[in-house]
């Protein structure tokens, strides 16, 4: 499991605004010595573009997702592996990756 790679994620019930449930994640920060990797939900409601701290992913050959899809980047979160379901589904290209970066730093104040 390599950072920035695409895999399913089962988040469980959520509360509120929460992502819930099993659905496509960008692994963030794989933390294998805690058995931990920090993650980016995704969705397929593309209205989700209008709120803050978001990146469009689109369906390419390189992410392998089933329809364009947003990275809900303020949901930034950190699961065990046990939640990470099957096997990889794809990798989100370098200038996602830089967007993505860019986000956090900015979020987080850094």
């Amino acid at each position: 499991m390599e950072d920035y790679e695409i895999y399913n994620v089962n988040f469980g019930k959520g509360e509120g605004h929460e992502q819930s449930y099993q659905r496509p994640a960008i692994i963030f920060k794989n933390v294998s010595e805690v058995d931990l990797c920090i993650v980016i939900p995704l969705t397929s409601n593309m209205e989700h573009l209008n709120l803050p701290y978001t990146v469009q992913i689109n369906k390419t050959s390189s992410t392998n997702l089933i329809e364009n899809s947003v990275a809900l980047v303020f949901q930034l979160r950190t699961v065990g592996k046990t939640r990470i379901v099957g096997s990889q589904i794809g990798k989100i290209e370098e200038y996602q990756i830089n967007k993505i970066k860019a986000i956090i730093k900015d979020m987080l104040a850094l």
